[in-house]
């Protein structure tokens, strides 16, 4: 085969790798015509050491498109070389001035820019209208298309200001599902008529706003076709390219995850998405190995299970945004200021009581998950440098024995139970009753997750929400609560 065939290979993979330095291997891969790298956590340690890794991999090449996850909230890849973490979408829809969301934005992108980083993996344009949905929660900007639209358009122009690119996702919509794709194949079961007016409003909005790259979902939406939209031509080059005029770069969510090799390897997976119409087949894995993914991309075209013109279209298309992303102007950022805004608005617009100096926090959040990163340990941790005379536990699942210690941590002290989507999680509303019941003084509810949560929570009770665990916000709440009365 030939050595463009080759290029064209390497081009249509995204992947990503382990450690703060780049390896041999990878960057022989990148100067062999990758396209794309991800990073993640276990690539930072620091602003310099992220910036001397995104410069020692353009060395080898470029032209390479350098992407990470930076959706908002609590889990936040760059935590270590960023002191100013972004909002959660939810925070922003909740606030709802579209012009602080393009600030957050393009604060937020240029940051990425002055680290090397060129593609925002961001935003989350899921309309989350159903509130048990276990995985989108406060990624979202809200439960309505014309929330959703309104600032994923002005996400997007923000990240634009700051001269880097966007995407979008999860295409065509990840936010009625009751599965996470990362550990099964979820279902959506809704007409063509219903995904038009909610999923697929935000995705116009953003394409017409000039999104760069739309990121695909791991679903089955059964009204278009029976295979997950990552792989389905009809929904990735029918809809998206022909019925939707996006001419961007179509990335594939990370390949690995179980909605997708629970019935095929990651190789075969990258040829059938690429061969759906994806132009950046995704294997996030630490493992990820370019060489052996190129392999097999020119294998399928010699044996025929892949057009040589699709995989060249495909890696024309991310050459064409690299290309792009070079000439564009890159605006400074805001130092901050968006998020300490987003953390004065959402304690001026609520009531919060002065319990003193020494609460004792129980904090009632959702199991570590494989995408996410929580970057501080819990409420606890915000509490104690604020006010550090507190106390308190976290519980990430049922906990009989951890919860009975708490109770008795508690007794005599101002007692601040926080809870993250409960309304999904059994085990969680059964706790915060059980505290609530037990404890003798004041109590004070803080719903770090979504703000249906607060329909839980007893009239009587005090409570405030936070719209996601956005470590500015929290800690200027964490400030009003621990003041003396």
């Amino acid at each position: 085969m030939s050595d463009q065939l080759d290029r064209d290979a390497a081009g249509a993979l995204i992947v990503g790798f382990t450690g703060t330095t780049a390896p041999d291997d990878l960057r022989r891969a990148v100067a062999a015509g990758l396209g794309a790298v991800i990073l993640f956590t276990r690539n930072v340690s620091g602003a310099d050491q992220v910036a001397a890794l995104t410069a020692s991999l353009r060395a080898e090449r470029p032209d390479l498109v350098i992407a990470i996850d930076h959706e908002g909230g609590e889990f936040s890849h760059l935590a270590p070389a960023n002191p100013w973490p972004l909002a959660s979408p939810r925070a922003l829809g909740e606030l709802d001035d579209v012009d602080l969301t393009r600030s957050s934005a393009r604060d937020a992108a240029a940051t990425l820019a002055s680290l090397g980083i060129d593609l925002m993996l961001a935003p989350s344009v899921d309309v989350n209208s159903n509130p048990a949905n276990p995985v989108i929660s406060t990624r979202s900007f809200g439960t309505t298309a014309a929330t959703v639209s309104r600032h994923g358009v002005a996400f997007v122009e923000g990240v634009h200001e700051a001269g880097i690119a966007a995407c979008p996702k999860h295409f065509p919509g990840h936010g009625d599902v009751a599965v996470d794709s990362h550990l099964a194949l979820p279902r959506v079961d809704r007409s063509i008529e219903q995904v038009t007016a909610v999923e697929l409003a935000p995705f116009k909005a953003t394409i017409a706003a000039g999104a760069d790259v739309i990121m695909s979902a791991h679903i089955i939406f059964s009204a278009y076709d029976d295979q997950p939209a990552t792989l389905s031509r009809r929904i990735l080059h029918g809809l998206l390219r022909e019925e939707l005029g996006f001419t961007g770069v179509i990335t594939t969510d990370a390949l690995e995850m179980q909605a997708i090799t629970a019935t095929r390897s990651i190789e075969d997976a990258t040829v059938a998405s690429i061969r759906a119409g994806a132009d950046l087949a995704m294997i996030a894995i630490g493992e990820a190995d370019p060489r052996a993914l190129t392999a097999r991309l020119v294998e399928a075209v010699g044996n025929g299970s892949l057009d040589p013109s699709r995989l060249a279209d495909a890696a024309g298309r991310v050459r064409s945004l690299a290309t792009s992303l070079a000439e564009r102007d890159r605006k400074p950022g805001y130092d901050g200021a968006p998020i300490r805004e987003v953390a004065a608005r959402t304690v001026d617009r609520q009531e919060f009581p002065g319990l003193g100096g020494s609460p004792y926090v129980v904090d009632l959040t959702q199991g570590l998950h494989p995408a996410w990163n929580p970057y501080f340990s819990g409420l606890p941790e915000v509490f104690a440098r604020v006010a550090p005379g507190s106390a308190g536990v976290v519980l990430r699942g049922e906990d009989a024995a951890g919860l009975s210690e708490a109770q008795a941590a508690a007794i005599g002290r101002p007692l601040i139970v926080a809870v993250q989507d409960a309304v999904r999680t059994p085990w969680m509303r059964a706790a915060l009753q059980e505290l609530l019941q037990s404890h003798e003084g004041d109590v004070f509810v803080l719903c770090t997750g979504i703000p249906e949560d607060r329909a839980i929570v007893p009239a009587a009770v005090p409570t405030a929400v936070t719209y996601g665990r956005n470590l500015v916000v929290l800690e200027a709440i964490a400030q009003v609560l621990t003041r003396v009365p």
